[in-house]
């Protein structure tokens, strides 16, 4: 079984060495081991880590970069990075063969993360694909401008929709379901949507539900005098840009 070593121990970093540690040996350097060791996977220090010859996954806090340099010696077979607004240039202070970008989101730990990728070159890319794949689904991206757009997707978006979900609990909630009842709903209603999606585009998906003078219709006129799509594209902006 290949090793991977995990640099962070946050939740990125967490839900990344649940996805993959069916299929790979997950080694955490951390810095803080105690407070890594809830993760229940090996843990090492970076005054034990040799980078030489490895396959290393970046989970940390951007910030921490330059202070995590200094502590790393080697050079790894490739290096994955999650670090959000961090150039190809800059991950070059770390030595590697192959340098990856990925924004992959927390449902990596049920194997169903959408993970955006930017690759330098083409060393192990077989390798890296069956290990993106792994705890989801990867998608190629063609430059770094692109990247920055897909993060937000990718890596931001399901936060957004953790609020209509839980809105629409709390709504159903409001008009006299119980809760446990209204979540249970919720929750089959996105999976019935992720099947229309992967069918057909949303707009035809709206069309369809709304028959003229219904219910569904006066509830996306409502939507529409809110200007959600107007405060979507705000929150998006607004990701993007920090």
């Amino acid at each position: 079984m290949s090793e991977i070593y995990i640099l962070g121990n946050g939740a990125m970093a967490s839900a990344i060495a649940k996805g993959i540690s069916g299929a790979y040996e997950v080694i955490v350097v951390a810095r803080d081991l105690k407070k890594a060791s809830s993760l229940n996977f090996k843990v090492i220090s970076y005054d034990e880590f040799d980078m030489e010859n490895k396959n290393i996954i970046l989970a940390f806090k951007p910030y921490a970069l330059e202070d995590v340099v200094v502590k790393l010696k080697g050079k790894a077979r490739w290096l994955i990075s999650v670090l959000a607004k961090t150039t190809f240039e800059q991950l070059h202070c770390i030595d590697a063969q192959n340098y990856i970008k990925i924004m992959p989101n927390t449902a990596a730990e049920f194997k169903a993360s959408a993970t955006a990728y930017l690759m330098e070159n083409d060393l192990y890319k077989n390798e890296i694909l069956s290990l993106l794949n792994t705890f989801g689904k990867a998608i190629s991206l063609q430059n770094e401008k692109e990247f920055d757009v897909a993060m937000v997707l990718s890596g931001c978006a399901p936060a957004f929709l953790a609020l209509i979900a839980e809105s629409l609990a709390n709504a159903g909630v409001k008009n006299g379901l119980k809760n446990e009842l209204s979540y249970e709903l919720t929750r089959a209603c996105f999976e019935s949507f992720s099947a229309l999606f992967n069918h057909a585009h949303p707009a035809i998906i709206k069309e369809k539900i709304c028959s003229p003078a219904g219910v569904t219709i006066k509830g996306v006129e409502v939507l529409e005098k809110k200007a959600l799509r107007g405060a979507f594209f705000e929150a998006f902006s607004a990701s993007l840009n920090k």
